[in-house]
């Protein structure tokens, strides 16, 4: 009895730290190829994978063409990259994508309003959210250990 109760105990205890998605911050921004005005709404019934990036950040350099690949890899399923670029030059992200160019959704923030909202402390950052737009994992800064971590985490939630 006493050992039935005291795993109780703890089960109670424990609930409140349960991990549970949160809310990801919206946000509505242009896009760069286009001009229109997209939203994190215009993603959801997808899982979207959201960086965080700028032309002057060195492991952005890295990450962008590393992303691309594995967007190309996953592009059957239903999954989508949206990086927010946040230079305060429209030219610095154009030259940047020039050199390295992808085909997922580029959004322009130069005002750094929604990397304001997401908490960014470190660049590139980026965010997994489910088909509802819940984060359910995030990574500050990148190392190439990264991507199969990134893409185990996407099959899981895509399968």
């Amino acid at each position: 009895m006493q050992r039935r109760t005291m795993l109780l105990m703890l089960i109670c205890l424990a609930a409140p730290f349960a991990v549970r998605a949160a809310d990801a911050p919206s946000f509505t921004l242009p896009e760069l190829a286009t001009g229109r005005m997209l939203s994190l709404e215009s993603f959801r019934g997808q899982v979207v994978y959201v960086d965080f990036w700028a032309s002057w950040c060195g492991p952005c350099r890295k990450s962008l063409p590393l992303y691309e690949e594995m967007r190309q890899q996953l592009e059957a399923k239903a999954f989508t990259i949206v990086a927010i670029n946040l230079d305060e030059k429209r030219a610095d992200a154009e030259q940047f994508l020039a050199r390295h160019p992808v085909g997922y959704t580029v959004l322009l923030d130069p005002a750094g309003e929604s990397a304001a909202a997401w908490q960014i402390k470190a660049m590139p950052s980026s965010f997994l959210l489910d088909t509802e737009s819940r984060i359910v994992r995030s990574w500050a800064g990148f190392t190439t250990d990264h991507l199969e971590e990134i893409r185990n985490e996407i099959l899981a939630l895509v399968d």
